[in-house]
């Protein structure tokens, strides 16, 4: 029996010990009352992390600095087109006609001056009447696949299906994003072809014949009797 007391009033002993006082005295009121300061303190110290941890500006967009591109390229010619892709697919159940366009696009061509040095600088002297030249030797224009420029707002889409496949219609379901995938390529395409690449070889022939030619006249006091003459290397 004394074993069995000693048991009991150990427990409730403990029992007030880890009972906090208030909740005893004030029943169920009080226990409400410390749970909800409770809570109150914690939604405050969660709030103030809140504000340790949110961004000093929230209204300006993300942006990630990568690096720079320090290759020295001279633009020389800048060509514009609008490229098409057509889709078209053919089946006993029904017909589908998709179609994306960009327009404006721009394409620039480079020479890559970074592969120029001080002896693709050659003076040739005149002979027999004909006049001296300042021989440059550059390499060709080429496309700067870098520096495509594809205005997504200028992108214009349309589809048309016949048959069951109309149904793809309804589900959502089109070819848009198989096409668009397709523009930066026929662009290329496009600006590969022997006319386009003619263009931009005058136009990078007229540019650097007229910058020689200035520096001649101007910082080398030289006569009308100098020529430049481009020739392209590679």
């Amino acid at each position: 029996m004394l074993a069995l007391v000693a048991i009991v009033w150990f427990a409730v002993d403990l029992l007030r010990q880890c009972t906090p006082t208030a909740v005893v005295q004030a029943g169920s009121e009080g226990a409400g009352n410390l749970i909800g300061k409770a809570g109150t303190e914690v939604r405050a110290t969660l709030k103030s992390i809140g504000d340790v941890l949110k961004p000093s500006v929230t209204n300006t967009p993300l942006v990630v600095l990568r690096g720079d591109d320090a290759t020295p390229k001279l633009v020389v010619f800048t060509h514009l087109a609008d490229v098409a892709v057509d889709l078209v697919e053919d089946h006993w159940y029904g017909d589908t006609y998709a179609r994306v366009e960009a327009k404006n696009c721009r394409v620039q061509f480079i020479v890559p001056v970074d592969r120029m040095g001080d002896r693709d600088i050659v003076f040739v002297p005149g002979q027999e009447g004909e006049p001296a030249r300042i021989v440059v030797l550059a390499p060709h224009p080429r496309v700067d696949g870098e520096m495509l420029a594809i205005v997504p707002e200028s992108i214009e889409f349309t589809e048309r299906n016949s048959g069951l496949r109309y149904a793809r219609s309804w589900l959502g379901i089109d070819n848009r994003d198989q096409l668009v995938r397709q523009i930066r390529p026929r662009l290329l395409e496009a600006v590969s072809k022997p006319e386009v690449r003619a263009k931009a070889e005058e136009a990078a022939r007229r540019f650097f014949e007229q910058r020689f030619t200035e520096w001649l006249r101007g910082d080398l006091k030289l006569g009308r009797d100098v020529t430049v003459d481009i020739r392209w290397t590679e």
